[in-house]
């Protein structure tokens, strides 16, 4: 009698054997054949389908009480034999783009690996509609990025903000004029330090310039056209790529300039082709969040995030 009961469940959800059928990617007659066979197994009716919409009688209410109670009872075993593979040293699964996953994240879980040897952390690349994909396909266990996913399911977490700055090549003649702007590379390595402080430039003295911008599935695309239109003009697009590395090494090579996280350059190696600007704008800082499933959250995934939460500050 239960064969059948997810399709029950779900018109009893859709209150109709047509939404049911199209939900479940299966043609109506089937569905209808499939629950009268229950119905006749049962030797009670589960639907009455003279109203519209349709609704349960008596024996179907009963019904969907009990498969609720099974589904529940399911769901628990579920989590629980999760939790039993996460003590196994079932990898935990992290999201985020390419440039966490190369240079930030191996750095900064190194210590909590020693902690927990038992747990084998796994690193996954991808924009974050990718990546909320996979966690409700159940392959990633969290997603660290720097949108704010807005979706009852999901637990989003601020964790830390990041300063975005403009990275143009040497040979540019425009750094010429803005000397008392303009960081060499050691520069920005030591700002800071009071000797190199300088003031943020307007986005404005660029807008004869072209840009290496991220596609649009980039947070960072939609913010670059935003700052850009803030200072007064629409940017020149040389190229769109998906990778912010791929851009930060095509300025190098004189190709364009664009907008980079501000901890890039303490993850490449020094060169005196690019110099980098501080940005007047206040969307040139944003926030990187922690994101779970609500439903699937494990103790090894707990333990993760608040040791990320206690290295808020963390640059790498």
């Amino acid at each position: 009698m239960l064969d059948y009961k997810d399709y029950i469940y779900a018109i009893y959800q859709y209150k109709s054997f047509s939404k049911a059928a199209k939900m479940l990617h299966v043609s109506q007659p089937w569905l209808s054949t499939a629950v009268k066979k229950t119905e006749m197994e049962l030797q009670l009716s589960l639907f009455d389908r003279s109203t519209s919409p349709v609704s349960l009688t008596e024996a179907g209410r009963y019904y969907i009480e009990q498969i609720k109670k099974i589904n529940a009872i399911e769901e628990e075993m579920r989590r629980a034999f999760e939790q039993m593979h996460e003590r196994s040293g079932i990898p935990l699964r992290i999201g985020s783009s390419m440039y966490f996953c190369t240079y930030v994240l191996p750095s900064l879980l190194r210590d909590y690996q020693e902690l927990h040897p038992e747990t084998s952390l796994t690193f996954v690349e991808g924009h974050t509609g990718q990546l909320i994909k996979k966690m409700y396909d159940h392959e990633l266990d969290l997603i660290i990025e720097v949108e704010n996913i807005d979706d009852s399911r999901i637990v989003t977490l601020p964790w830390q903000s990041e300063e975005l700055i403009l990275a143009v090549p040497e040979s540019c003649p425009i750094n010429s004029e803005l000397s008392e702007h303009c960081f060499s590379f050691d520069e920005f390595l030591q700002r800071g330090s009071g000797a190199q402080d300088k003031p943020p430039v307007s986005l404005s003295r660029f807008r004869d310039e072209g840009f290496i911008l991220l596609n649009s599935e980039n947070d960072l695309h939609q913010r670059s056209l935003s700052m850009c239109k803030n200072a007064g003009f629409e940017p020149k697009v040389n190229l769109m790529l998906s990778q912010l590395m791929t851009a930060y090494y095509l300025v190098c090579e004189g190709q364009g300039i664009t907008f980079l996280r501000s901890t890039i350059p303490c993850h490449v190696a020094p060169t005196k082709s690019i110099v980098f600007y501080l940005i007047d704008d206040p969307l040139a800082r944003r926030d990187t969040y922690v994101s779970y499933l609500k439903q699937d959250v494990t103790e090894s995934s707990l333990n993760v995030i608040d040791f990320i939460m206690d290295r808020k500050n963390w640059n790498g």
